[in-house]
């Protein structure tokens, strides 16, 4: 490069400003000015299509056009399958339906990069820590091949390689449950949560039957399982009317029997620098044979010997495996899955009249939802208060720089229409509404009124140098065109690498940015097409109370409004 490369790049650099001046200044400021003109003389039309747009807009959801979810399923590159046979289930038969999940696994060698099992144990991943032990339950970790490479070869994702997995295994008829998890971004939980509760006493095997028969008659509702496990087996002693004759007592008996089967701990010593229990009970072979349970002999009170088969009835049955309260009250808890292409939130509403007739027949029966609608409400209760509350903040900042009531008013009422945008925007790329969404919506509300207030800002500078409503306001968008767009062409070019990103780490939130890219676009233009008519229709509103009540037609602020609209627009 010779020395005069700088300074030929300067000049020429000076010549695009030039001629982007010429183009701004020349042609799309006067065109803006031109049509605002047009528009503020038919202003109640210009804000009643926007509402109409609104409200199309809103259709859109309402209709089930754009679908709302609470936080999206991704894809994913770890399934956990968690496998739980019915209670004494041998582990050789858990190993058998271990091998054939993951033969079927195999056999997808284009997307399934490992597996990975575990026989008799399951862990949580949220505490780290075994969640059961036994040889009825297995866990399996299928990692799949990443998702940009998938994605670049065509592949399946990750909710359509596990409904490959669930086909080529096919039905197991001795099965409790077999549920996928896809470890991703999202709510890691089943679809589908619903704890069912009653008071003490209340046999709650019919109510949860018939919730699970209620999910059954929905298309697309598949794992289903509860936590209400009858399959532990148990001796039960009953005494007979005899006992009683004998000196003997529930409490006695069940003691014997206990000390006997779980053992007596006659004697501690220390040894090691800890203290050691000495056990006593009977040999294994007994504790583990019906027979020698029956025939064990029972001490009376005055020292006889006998057998507890002639004073009690030695029943083998089943029992709870595991007992579950919440706030003191048994509960069972139905765990659900849906397909990718069922919402799981139409199905509950859908449910609720009917879990009001199933409370009304069971006195004290309580249903509640769990899980992710759980959090779903939870999350949709605290956010219209923070968002509220923030409402209320920006309305009293906004008054006490305005000097006025109405006029925060008008500049709020751009951000319900930036929602025009949100919704387009996520109809147009294919993504569904989460509630990241509306996270980057309460966002979007403050970029939106920074905008509305430097255009009523100037506007009120303009109206206090004595120029007419109208006049003022053009003359406030012919100034603040350039730094309006500004805002929102570069919060939009900031955000768009984030929304053209392909990577699984950037899925989750780009629901976020489409909602501040979008919104901001439609309440750009709103801001400055509507909010000008919605300040020259608050005065109009002024005029009437104005009328109202002194009897007469308000003063104009400058003797000739009309006439300096054409002046300026040239």
């Amino acid at each position: 490069l010779d020395r005069s490369t700088p300074r030929r790049f300067g000049r020429w650099l000076r010549t695009l400003e030039t001629r982007r001046d010429r183009v701004v200044k020349q042609k799309i400021i006067p065109a803006y000015a031109h049509l605002l003109q047009f528009l503020l003389r038919y202003r109640y039309a210009t804000v009643s299509a926007g509402v109409a747009a609104l409200v199309i807009s809103l259709g859109l959801l309402g209709g089930g056009r754009l679908e709302f979810t609470f936080l999206g399923s991704s894809d994913s590159e770890t399934v956990i399958i968690d496998l739980r046979m019915p209670i004494g289930t041998p582990i050789e038969r858990t190993d058998e339906i271990v091998r054939r999940i993951e033969d079927a696994a195999r056999s997808l060698t284009d997307e399934v990069k490992s597996i990975s099992s575990l026989i008799g144990v399951s862990a949580n991943l949220e505490t780290g820590q075994n969640s059961a032990r036994g040889g009825h339950v297995a866990q399996l970790f299928v990692e799949l091949t990443a998702v940009e490479l998938r994605q670049a070869a065509g592949g399946r994702e990750s909710s359509q390689v596990i409904a490959a997995i669930r086909d080529k295994i096919g039905v197991i008829d001795d099965l409790e449950r077999l549920r996928f998890t896809p470890i991703g971004g999202g709510f890691d939980g089943p679809d589908i949560t619903i704890i069912v509760s009653g008071p003490e006493g209340m046999d709650l095997v019919e109510p949860v039957s018939r919730v699970k028969a209620m999910l059954a008659e929905h298309e697309g509702i598949f794992d289903m399982s509860d936590d209400n496990a009858m399959a532990q087996r148990e001796v039960k002693v009953k005494l007979k009317p005899d006992a009683a004759g004998l000196g003997l007592s529930v409490a006695l008996v069940a003691a014997q029997v206990r000390g006997a089967l779980y053992g007596l701990e006659p004697h501690v010593y220390s040894a090691n620098r800890e203290d050691i229990k000495v056990r006593v009970r009977l040999a294994e072979k007994s504790r583990r044979s019906l027979y020698a349970i029956e025939h064990m002999y029972i001490i009376t009170s005055d020292g006889r010997r006998i057998p507890l088969s002639e004073i009690a009835e030695v029943v083998e049955g089943t029992s709870y495996s595991v007992i579950h309260r919440i706030n003191r009250k048994r509960a069972v808890t139905i765990t659900a899955d849906t397909a990718p292409d069922v919402r799981p939130e139409p199905i509950m509403v859908a449910l609720q009249p009917r879990f009001d007739q199933l409370r009304s027949e069971f006195p004290g029966l309580d249903i509640e939802l769990g899980g992710q609608q759980r959090e779903m409400a939870k999350a949709f209760s605290t956010l219209p208060i923070g968002f509220l509350v923030a409402s209320i903040g920006i309305y009293i900042i906004l008054a006490w720089l305005f000097g006025s009531y109405l006029q925060p008013l008008a500049v709020m009422i751009a951000v319900p229409f930036s929602i025009i945008g949100v919704i387009w925007g996520h109809y147009i790329l294919d993504f569904q509404l989460t509630f990241l969404s509306l996270i980057g919506f309460v966002a979007l509300s403050g970029i939106v009124v920074n905008d509305s207030l430097i255009l009523v800002d100037l506007y009120n500078t303009k109206r206090k140098e004595g120029m007419a409503i109208q006049e003022a306001i053009i003359d406030a968008g012919r100034h603040r065109l350039r730094p309006i767009f500004l805002t929102t062409i570069t919060t939009i070019l900031g955000l768009t690498p984030l929304m053209l990103e392909t990577s699984f780490q950037a899925k989750f939130l780009i629901p976020m940015a489409i909602s501040i890219s979008f919104g901001l676009m439609s309440a750009t233009v709103l801001i400055l097409v509507a909010l000008p008519c919605i300040l020259v229709i608050i005065d109009d509103l002024r005029r009437v109370a104005y009328y109202l009540w002194h009897g007469q037609s308000r003063p104009p602020s400058t003797p000739d409004e009309l006439s300096s609209l054409d002046a300026l627009a040239e």
